[in-house]
């Protein structure tokens, strides 16, 4: 096979994603928590409660994933469907009280994790690499836009980012 050049900054995301799915299971090692669920209890604790469509946007994850993924926390307890006052027609996630108390254990051990990652990269590192993700996102974005077979691109920095913060 002919070398096609070096590795393009996709899949530079893609290993550093790898990283940080091992970095949160690390963290998160004795906590009942599994770690693929992890940025569902952070959004829904920080932002909710919420509409299923409205966590789907927030995670940039279809709404089939959103809904199945969230009746393994409800399953555990640790999410609760709510009526929507706005809406009749649909409901709002938040979590249970033993939902809160679990991601009141696990989000400090992540942050620890996150922070020293973040120290050793150093701060203006660190938001210049922010500044380049956003950048990236929005790259993918335009692209899929412009892509006649690509779905739907969505926004790529949620406002509530910032509060969620893992």
């Amino acid at each position: 096979m002919p070398a096609t050049g070096p590795p393009t900054i996709l899949f530079e995301v893609f290993w550093t994603q790898q990283k940080r799915k091992r970095l949160i299971a690390a963290a998160l090692e004795g906590v009942d928590l599994p770690p693929e669920d992890y940025p569902f209890y952070v959004t829904i604790g920080a932002d909710g409660p919420l509409t299923p469509t409205t966590l789907a946007e927030i995670l940039d994850l279809p709404l089939s994933t959103v809904t199945f993924r969230v009746k393994r926390l409800e399953r555990r307890g640790h999410a609760e469907r709510i009526d929507n006052p706005a809406d009749g027609r649909s409901f709002l996630l938040r979590l249970t009280p033993n939902g809160r108390g679990l991601l009141n254990k696990a989000r400090p051990r992540f942050r620890r994790y996150a922070e020293a990652v973040e120290a050793r990269l150093g701060g203006q590192k660190t938001i210049a690499l922010r500044e380049s993700l956003i950048e990236l996102r929005q790259a993918i974005d335009e692209e899929l836009a412009v892509s006649p077979s690509a779905p739907a691109a969505r926004s790529s920095s949620p406002a509530s980012a910032r509060r969620r913060a893992g």
